[in-house]
């Protein structure tokens, strides 16, 4: 028994001992290793809560046809001509601001997007996408040939949206909520 007691000790007192051997180089580092582990538990957590809803007709007390959005969950279906919002929830729920937050959206392609439906926090910059995504820009532009043969740059029909992107220029702070949205048609 004295043996394995002795033995433990010891090699609990060289672990102990060797830093000090070392100097101050090593508590240094550990110092900025520790600094590094509580930076990475303050990381802003950013959380992205999707939702979509489809345009319905109801009737309101009066008897009155009205506009209503109704929660898509699960099997749903939906007919060419629907209207469809998908709607992004960004939450920080982490400790720190989380800084140049991003949230794009793919359109799918049995939708059409509807140009000038999208909606976003005062803070955000939208930019849209018509090649899948490589680049953004505020007005997509196409060149269209004309009739007596010259070309020209119209702006993008919906049919050629493909993303529509948020920039955010705020911190997001911690415990707040960004809402974005756009519309869609089914082709």
């Amino acid at each position: 028994m004295k043996r394995k007691f002795l033995y433990g000790f010891g090699f609990a007192a060289a672990i102990a001992v060797a830093p000090l051997a070392m100097g101050t180089p090593v508590l240094a580092q550990l110092q900025q290793a520790g600094e590094a582990i509580v930076q990475q538990l303050r990381q802003p957590e950013v959380k992205l809560v999707m939702g979509a809803d489809k345009q319905i007709t109801v009737t309101d007390e009066n008897g009155e046809p009205k506009l209503a959005w109704e929660k898509l969950e699960g099997d749903v279906t939906v007919q060419p001509g629907d209207l469809i919002r998908y709607s992004v929830a960004s939450s920080n729920e982490g400790e720190m601001a989380a800084e140049n937050l991003v949230v794009t959206q793919p359109i799918p392609e049995a939708l059409t997007f509807k140009i000038g439906s999208d909606k976003g926090h005062e803070s955000a910059v939208t930019t849209y996408s018509i090649d899948n995504g490589e680049s953004f820009v505020t007005e997509p532009m196409v060149e269209v040939t004309l009739a007596d043969g010259t070309k020209e740059m119209q702006p993008a029909p919906a049919e050629a949206y493909t993303h529509v992107k948020w920039d955010f220029n705020e911190a997001l702070e911690s415990s707040v909520v960004v809402n974005v949205s756009l519309e869609t048609t089914v082709k």
